[in-house]
């Protein structure tokens, strides 16, 4: 994975985004069964699913012709240190434990 820890502190920290990923976490969804259930306008859905695939935190899955998105993250964790100026993030992606430092400014 190729995040840094900003970026999915930024996507962590969206308000869709982070509904869509602990929305798809149990289970696979359309993006009109996204935007339905978490009342998000279909619009925004779209643009942020594309996203979310793009970057790894989303997993399409075809199912003929639909498209179901299924969450990859399992587990998240993100602590500021302002003392150091910096950020931590922990993740689990698809089992698999990920983290990243950076500064935060």
């Amino acid at each position: 994975m190729e995040l840094q820890a900003k970026d999915v502190l930024e996507i962590m920290l969206d308000p869709y985004s982070s509904q869509i990923i602990m929305g798809t976490m149990e289970k696979e969804m359309g993006i009109r069964e996204i935007s339905k259930k978490l009342d998000i306008p279909l619009s925004v859905c779209y643009r942020r699913v594309k996203m979310l695939v793009e970057k790894g935190i989303l997993k399409e899955k075809k199912h003929g012709k639909r498209v179901k998105y299924l969450s990859t993250v399992d587990n998240f964790k993100a602590v500021l240190n302002f003392d150091n100026n910096e950020m931590h993030v922990e993740m689990s992606v698809e089992e698999e434990k990920v983290s990243m430092k950076s500064s935060i400014l």
